[in-house]
């Protein structure tokens, strides 16, 4: 039991650094995400949590970092989405060129 919990605190840990630095840079940086990612996956695989625990260490992290629930954030996100962006495409917008 106790590493269990010691093991979900760690969980939350991962994903709060991933959160601040997304927060902070504005970027999820890939490693730490995937680091998250597989930890989480070998905690349900080992069956030290089940996706219940999941979403609720999601939710608790997405409070704790930036002070609104995940729905909120995404409905958040929704609004400042310019759809303009896309007029572009990804090639231009990232500022490569072709060369013939």
């Amino acid at each position: 039991m106790i590493q269990a919990q010691t093991a979900v605190a760690r969980l939350e840990a991962i994903l709060i650094d991933v959160y601040c630095t997304y927060r902070d840079q504005g970027a999820m940086p890939n490693d730490r995400k995937q680091y998250f990612s597989g930890f989480a996956d070998a905690l349900m695989t080992l069956e030290v949590i089940d996706q219940a625990q999941l979403n609720d260490t999601i939710e608790a992290a997405n409070i704790t970092v930036f002070q609104m629930s995940l729905q909120q954030r995404r409905e958040e996100i929704d609004i400042k989405a310019d759809p303009s962006m896309f007029d572009s495409p990804a090639w231009i917008r990232q500022g490569k060129t072709i060369r013939f």
